[in-house]
């Protein structure tokens, strides 16, 4: 099931470099990302509606992008405005490829897949940090359950198991019997606190403080955005990381992580980027291997999850995530009906 009618983080401004378009597969959807010499960005369908060929094989004129195989062009609307073979006394047909609503929001480009007349209506994910902060980013693709990927970065537990040789202590630690979960939900939106003990070595602390818990932030924004926010004690120092996620085709996911900081490494540009790339890919990677093993992807039936009282975030997780997939399941069905 894709889940259209949404806001999908299409590219990263970073990711366009001039005079060629970028390709991207969304939720099923040949897309093509091109930026004009004005600057503006747009999102199409990534088809040449004369031969059927893909427009990411050709490059940017002027506004338009052009087609590499019989130069064909098109304007961001998706019309055809251009044939350089037309005979002289034709006119062009009236032919256009599919447009997708975009916006252009601090270093990120967001294309409405679904009903364009809802795209109005639908809010994006809040992402505040990417307007003024260092970040990096990377993508993974794999074969998992959409569910369990959209719940992987905000699961407090698996961090002191999945990533010990990764992460370690850096971030703290959940070995206590109890932990007080504050979990806020709306309609679309889960949100909380917790505390991890802080038991990082001695120049972990030295860095980033002595104080003994670590003060942790999640959200998760259905159906494609979570976020894990972490305040280290001492000297302001905080590491955010997103995780966008969408399905490419059937079972295979898109992951993009996007890691952002406050006052860490600050005067060392360069290795931080550095730093945080790879620690970041490497920390992915180890969610990888798990996600891609659960068994529900090898079986012909939803196996059920046995969650146990500590599992109070991804108990609160699953209410929100089955509540607005059945809901968007019925409204399927219905229009479904409608239509026939």
């Amino acid at each position: 099931m894709y889940i259209t009618n949404q806001w999908y983080l299409v590219c990263l401004i970073d990711e366009l470099k001039e005079k060629n378009p970028l390709p991207k597969k969304i939720l099923g959807q040949e897309l093509v990302v091109f930026r004009g010499k004005s600057g503006k960005i747009n999102v199409i369908e990534n088809r040449c509606c004369h031969r059927n060929v893909l427009l990411s094989l050709g490059n940017v004129e002027g506004e338009n992008i052009k087609c590499a195989y019989h130069g064909w062009e098109y304007a961001g609307t998706g019309k055809c405005v251009s044939i350089p073979s037309l005979e002289s006394d034709s006119q062009i047909p009236a032919v256009c490829v599919k447009h997708y609503p975009t916006q252009e929001v601090d270093h990120m480009v967001w294309a409405f897949i679904g009903d364009a007349e809802l795209a109005a209506s639908v809010a994006l994910p809040p992402i505040p940090e990417m307007k003024d902060r260092p970040y990096v980013f990377n993508y993974h693709v794999l074969e998992a359950d959409l569910k369990l990927v959209a719940e992987s970065l905000i699961d407090p537990y698996h961090i002191d198991h999945v990533h010990v040789n990764s992460i370690s202590t850096f971030m703290g630690n959940l070995n206590r019997s109890t932990v007080d979960f504050n979990i806020e939900m709306d309609g679309k939106s889960l949100v909380g606190t917790y505390y991890r003990k802080n038991l990082s070595s001695f120049f972990e602390k030295f860095y980033f403080g002595f104080e003994p818990e670590i003060k942790t932030n999640f959200e998760f924004h259905f159906p494609h955005t979570s976020k894990l926010q972490i305040n280290f004690p001492g000297k302001k120092r905080v590491l955010y990381i997103y995780e966008h996620f969408y399905p490419i085709e059937g079972n295979k996911i898109v992951m993009l992580q996007i890691t952002l900081w406050d006052n860490i490494f600050a005067g060392f540009d360069a290795f931080a980027r550095y730093f945080m790339l790879k620690k970041s890919n490497k920390i992915v990677e180890e969610d990888v291997a798990f996600l891609e093993s659960n068994l529900y992807n090898h079986t012909t039936q939803r196996l059920n999850d046995m969650l146990i009282k500590s599992d109070k975030v991804s108990i609160e997780f699953a209410k929100l995530w089955r509540a607005n997939t059945q809901q968007y399941s019925h409204a399927t069905m219905a229009e479904a009906a409608d239509s026939k």
